[in-house]
């Protein structure tokens, strides 16, 4: 994010700028983020800056030791673990009540998104296939009205932003093609099941839809993937962009 013009640049301006490139993984796992170099960039002073780093801390996205810079925060295959855990749980019965409650008219949203998501993939741009997602997950959580389940599944889902950046720069100049296609078949199954308000297809679509996210980042990382609920190693993940 460059300096924005005129217009007084805030803590709040910082935070979301911040938090974009590490969703992005334009800031990759354990990178520092010295607050001189910030100060530059956005062109503000000490306090919104550490103002944002706080909120970031906050938010178990950046970290920080005494007498240290904050840096990002790495990921450990624990944590990873456990979210595919809850992360299928949850995504399952989301769907499967937007599936029984949705409106026809946000389904036909979701597939215009989904439209946008194919074009991104052509233009292989990462940062709008990540934002087009949430978009088209997004809409599929609010469909479930339950705002319990909701929140919960958007948080879960801003850590998956993270993992499913990672994917995306790994696969470029790579296999790509095969994964945008995988993606796009993926999102017209759930589509239509929404459409056919089909509650016992969409179970096994989701859990498809998990199973092969899974399987992309343990690719990813050239890691196996844990066998059981939970995996016992405890790496940080890096990735080279």
């Amino acid at each position: 994010m460059a300096k924005v013009g005129s217009k007084k640049v805030l803590g709040e301006d910082i935070y979301h700028a911040i938090k974009e490139d590490i969703l992005s993984a334009d800031l990759v796992p354990g990178s520092v983020l010295d607050e001189v170099n910030l100060m530059s960039r956005f062109g503000v002073s000490r306090t919104p800056v550490r103002e944002a780093i706080r909120r970031l801390i906050s938010n178990d996205l950046v970290g920080m030791e005494p007498h240290r810079s904050a840096y990002v925060k790495p990921l450990t295959f624990e944590e990873i673990s456990e979210f595919f855990e809850a992360y299928q749980l949850t995504q399952r019965l989301v769907f499967i009540l937007s599936a029984d409650r949705i409106a026809r008219e946000q389904v036909d949203t979701i597939s215009s998104v989904e439209k946008k998501i194919a074009a991104a993939c052509v233009r292989q741009d990462i940062k709008a296939i990540r934002k087009l997602n949430d978009r088209f997950y997004g809409i599929v959580a609010t469909g479930c009205s339950n705002k319990f389940l909701q929140e919960l599944y958007i948080k879960l889902r801003e850590f998956s932003s993270r993992l499913s950046a990672m994917i995306h720069k790994s696969l470029i100049g790579d296999d790509w093609a095969t994964h945008a296609e995988t993606l796009q078949r993926d999102h017209e199954e759930i589509i239509e099941a929404l459409y056919r308000k089909d509650c016992d297809a969409i179970g096994g679509i989701s859990d498809q839809d998990v199973a092969l996210f899974k399987q992309k980042v343990y690719r990813a990382l050239e890691r196996p993937i844990p066998k059981g609920a939970r995996s016992n190693l405890s790496g940080i993940i890096r990735t080279s962009t």
